[in-house]
């Protein structure tokens, strides 16, 4: 079916903003269509759409069985489903005559003329950008349409507007199948005839390889957008399938066959075209910037705790705990992902039911993934990587690299990687902060804040053990790591003392009289804090901590511990106003003297408390840890920007990883 008609005022105009084109529209698979509704169609192309405006040659394929209208001011060049190649091929051989491009249409789109503005813009940027086309949207929710892509990404989901609207203004692609697409004419004259190929689609695909080969790449307009016919009756899941068969098409088996056949290539081009394509990337984005008032999705990745009594098991049911009373914590939908026996162990499906509890394979796409603490392997970063747009880590210290021999050669290379590529890295002191620093230059782009742990007592104690008198027994903590310290403290502080008490945390069995060893992990929480309730003295002699919560915990009861001169502790009583002392020793002389005047009860010099806070400002507390937590990954997902995410993509790619 050929028109033509003529406005020269807007025509100059047209061509001044896109140059020339002709119009090739296959309605071939449209079988419910008659002659009415295709002509119907037609007027809405012509008038609504806008391609009746201007100096255009008009081809519609109609469905097999539909008949070329006559007596119309279309002219009789109407064409059967049946023979949509050949009229193709005249189209193709009409525009390269007059060299003009093609816009080709495929199935009920009816794409304004002004959306063509975008994609002559996208050819305009490299003169080998042979062919663009729009991105596609749902006619019901306005959500974009996914990519085609080999590689699976869970259940296909929609893009949403304020997700595309920050990816780049275009994509680079090789030869891609879809529903709208315009040809510039130096590609339309390069096609030549599709004989072996029946169909349109077929056709078209054919001609796109073609002018792959030949140096013209295909473009992706994100600024360019058409409706696809709507479905009213389609769920929601069946929609994205639908909308995307729409919207990217499939050959026929024997179509793509003939065409591996005549070009083996093209199947690389679906390869390179599944690994280029942004599908991951709008996922994670989506999740993000998720439209309408939809809550983002946040990952608290909690698979580094142990199904035991520890202090990194006990940070992070502190930070659940403070997470669990805010309020404002509405904007994000929280998943927890932990170990099936951790899980158990401390009852977090019972304890916090607000948040959706998941163990196994992590399943995204999250806006942002906070995994509470470090981070242990370069594969761990990559799967995160690869669920969240935002990834953040929680450091907690630096000994394992320090001191060297319980962890394996990977922690030095990860830690290396997030200092560079990471969203975010938050401390629980100034002072793992300053060592991470330190040994591992932090990257200008990633986002650091100290974030306390609880230095509450409210948060540290259990009511009922609030005020019990002292026992007779001095406390010690520690475990058999060697900077702990706790065997030879525990000797010396034995001969020192040789008719005092002494219960340990930490040790293995030990044939010292007046010693109870406790093992660590082999006792409850609720032992613990009795234990720590009712000591006449804590001691902990480690030489090396991120927060040390052990003292916390002392400090919070009102016991006197005695800890290992370091910054780390000037800092912590800094923050806090907890009603214990906490008094420092740098050699055995002065741990046995200290030791000595407290169990006498006579003066000692303590670290004074409360020198950081201002005025009646309270120490940290969980709450407000859960709220500088969310508050980080908030600046974290406002802040960041797709480079980042591509960056760190590259980079993990070159590590096959």
């Amino acid at each position: 079916m050929t028109t033509k008609s003529s406005s020269p005022q807007i025509e100059h105009v047209d061509r001044l903003s896109f140059g020339s084109y002709d119009l090739f529209v296959d309605l071939s698979d449209a079988l419910s269509m008659d002659q009415a509704k295709v002509m119907q169609h037609a007027r809405r192309l012509l008038q609504y759409c806008g391609f009746g405006n201007v100096d255009r040659r008009i081809n519609i394929v109609l469905p097999k069985g539909v008949e070329s209208p006559t007596g119309t001011d279309w002219g009789q060049s109407l064409t059967a489903g049946n023979q949509g190649a050949l009229t193709f091929d005249r189209a193709v051989e009409e525009a390269a005559m007059r060299k003009r491009g093609l816009l080709v249409i495929t199935g009920l789109l009816l794409p304004a003329n002004e959306v063509l503005l975008p994609l002559w813009e996208a050819l305009c940027k490299d003169p080998l950008f042979g062919s663009a086309q729009p991105r596609f949207a749902n006619a019901l929710t306005d959500e974009i349409c996914p990519f085609p892509s080999l590689h699976s990404l869970g259940e296909p989901a929609f893009t949403s507007r304020q997700a595309l609207s920050l990816l780049p203004e275009i994509v680079i692609t090789a030869e891609l199948l879809s529903s709208c697409t315009l040809l510039r004419r130096e590609v339309v004259a390069a096609m030549g005839a599709s004989h072996p190929f029946g169909s349109v689609r077929g056709a078209l695909a054919l001609g796109l390889c073609v002018a792959r080969r030949r140096g013209f790449r295909n473009v992706v307009s994100n600024r360019a957008v058409v409706s696809l016919p709507a479905d009213v009756s389609a769920s929601r899941s069946t929609s994205v399938q639908r909308d995307q068969a729409a919207a990217y098409l499939a050959l026929a088996p024997a179509e793509m066959t003939r065409l591996l056949e005549m070009y083996p290539d093209h199947a690389r081009a679906n390869m390179e075209n599944s690994r280029r394509l942004p599908s991951r990337l709008e996922w994670l984005l989506t999740a993000a910037h998720p439209g309408g008032s939809k809550p983002r999705r946040l990952l608290l990745d909690c698979r580094g705790m142990a199904p035991v009594y520890n202090g990194t098991s006990q940070a992070m049911v502190g930070l659940l705990d403070g997470l669990a009373s805010l309020k404002d914590v509405q904007q994000w939908h929280i998943d927890v992902q932990s170990g099936a026996a951790a899980a158990k162990f401390h009852g977090l499906a019972q304890r916090y039911p607000m948040f959706t509890h998941v163990h196994g394979e992590i399943l995204g796409p999250y806006a942002a993934v906070l995994m509470p603490n470090q981070p242990w392997s370069v594969e761990t970063v990559a799967e995160l990587h690869r669920s969240a747009l935002v990834v953040i880590f929680n450091i907690l210290d630096t000994i394992a690299w320090d001191i060297l021999y319980p962890a394996d050669d990977r922690v030095e290379s990860t830690w290396q990687f997030v200092a560079a590529h990471a969203d975010g890295l938050a401390y629980i002191s100034s002072f793992t902060q300053d060592r991470f620093r330190r040994r591992f230059p932090v990257k200008g782009t990633v986002q650091e804040r100290v974030i306390h742990l609880s230095l509450d007592a409210e948060d540290h104690t259990i009511p009922e053990y609030r005020g019990l008198p002292p026992g007779d027994f001095v406390l010690l903590f520690g475990n058999a790591y060697e900077h702990k310290d706790l065997a030879p403290t525990l000797q010396n502080l034995s001969d020192a003392f040789p008719l005092q008490q002494f219960v340990v945390l930490g040790a293995v069995a030990s044939e010292m009289p007046r010693v109870k060893a406790i093992a660590s992990g082999q006792t409850s929480d609720e032992e613990i804090h009795r234990l720590i309730a009712t000591a006449k003295a804590i001691v902990f002699p480690s030489y090396y901590e991120g927060f040390g919560l052990p003292v916390v915990e002392s400090l919070a009861y009102g016991r006197p511990v005695l800890v290992r001169k370091s910054v780390l502790w000037d800092e912590i009583s800094a923050h806090s106003r907890l009603s214990g002392r906490m008094i420092e020793f740098d050699d055995t002389v002065s741990l046995v003297e200290g030791l000595g005047r407290v169990l006498a009860d006579l003066p000692v010099a303590v670290l004074p408390a409360s020198t950081a806070l201002v005025d009646a400002q309270d120490s940290p507390s969980w709450r407000t840890c859960a709220a500088s937590s969310i508050a980080f990954v908030d600046h974290c997902v406002e802040r960041s920007d797709i480079s980042d995410w591509l960056d760190r993509e590259e980079v993990l790619k070159l590590a096959k990883l």
